[in-house]
This record gives C-alpha cells, sequence and structure tokens, in this order.
C-alpha cells in the first residue's frame, strides 16, 4: 500500500512539473556526482528489533534535470537476535526521478534493485555455525537535496530494503523464514565534478 501510495504522489508531483517547465529543461545535459552517506537503519522483524548503524558510497548520472540512475554500495552493520548474527552488505542500482523546487532545494524519489551478501553466524550453546547468504529485492526511497556550493550538496534521504531467507536456507533449528524490512535514513554529502 505504501508503494503505490508513493508511486501516485511522484508521478502526480513529477507531472505537474513537467507541465510547469519547458522543454529546455528536458534536453540532455548530463552532470557525474559521487558521494558518501552514514545513517541509522530499524529492523523490523520479530526476531530482530533494534537500530544499527550503516554506511554507503555512491555514484549518480544526471541525464537532464530530473532523471538520474545511481549505483550504490551499502554496508549495513550487524544484525543479531541472540544466536543468529547476519552482517549484510549490499550494492544497488536505481532510478532517481528529482523535482527542483528552487534553484538550491529539490526533493526525490528512488527505486531500484539491492543486490545483498550476508555472512551469518549461529551460536547457540551446543554448536557454532558460519555460512553465507545472498539475494536480490526491489527497494525505494525518497529525499530532499540542499545545495551548500557550487559543487556541494546534502542530501537527507530515507530508504525501505527487505531482506528474505527461508527457513529451509538457514537451518531447520531455525522455527520460521526470515522477512526482515529494513528503514534506512541517512545523510549524505554529494560532490558534483
Amino acid at each position: 500500500m505504501i508503494k503505490k501510495t508513493m508511486l501516485v504522489l511522484c508521478a502526480g508531483l513529477f507531472s505537474s512539473a513537467v507541465l510547469a517547465q519547458s522543454d529546455d529543461n528536458w534536453r540532455l545535459n548530463p552532470e557525474f556526482s559521487i558521494g558518501a552517506g552514514y545513517g541509522v537503519t530499524k529492523l523490523k522483524d520479530e526476531d530482530f528489533d533494534e537500530n544499527e548503524a550503516a554506511k554507503k558510497v555512491f555514484a549518480v548520472v544526471k541525464f537532464n534535470e530530473y532523471i538520474g540512475l545511481e549505483a550504490q554500495y551499502i554496508d549495513f552493520d550487524d544484525a543479531s537476535n541472540g544466536a543468529l548474527n547476519f552482517d549484510v552488505k549490499g550494492k544497488a542500482l536505481d532510478l532517481i526521478l528529482e523535482l527542483p523546487v528552487t534553484e538550491g532545494f529539490s526533493v526525490y524519489a528512488k527505486g531500484g534493485q539491492l543486490w545483498w551478501d550476508a555472512d551469518a553466524n549461529i551460536d547457540t550453546e551446543t554448536f557454532v555455525l558460519n555460512d553465507d547468504y545472498d539475494g536480490d529485492e526491489t527497494f525505494w526511497g525518497v529525499g530532499a537535496k540542499f545545495r551548500l556550493a557550487e559543487h556541494l550538496d546534502l542530501r537527507l534521504e530515507y530508504e525501505r530494503f527487505n531482506f528474505e531467507i527461508s527457513r529451509d536456507e538457514i537451518d531447520v533449528l531455525q522455527t520460521s523464514s526470515i522477512n526482515m524490512d529494513v528503514d534506512y535514513a541517512n545523510v549524505n554529502l554529494q560532490f558534483t565534478f
């Protein structure tokens, strides 16, 4: 429901910008940016319920004032429920739709695909098991961008990820599959060449 609502809001916001802007803003005018961010993740799962830090680096290619592609590498911190510990890292590719509000402020929405790897450690009183898991999931996000200097922007961003691992993949001792939603609120600095 949230995804559908966000898509409808973004589509309405984006279409109103299209009507308000001249055709010159849609011309190909590529720019390249790199950046890094730090934030807090909130894990939502029956077994996992904690806040962790996460770091990321990213590169953005904007084709014009409104549309761009972003590649990210995100290091989610360890998630643990006592016996089970996950250390997740991921690579993401997403489409960004940006709406300039003023010359120094814009809002944006994005969505794409995350490819993740997790090192898992199961530590009980009777045994210790280490294993690797991976997967790919869709994700979405929204944010605001503030101009700090001619080539430097501050981005405030919220992203929603989901990690799914079936019970059969983990171990027969695991009582249920892991279906973990991760909310990631982060602050980023972006340098544009």
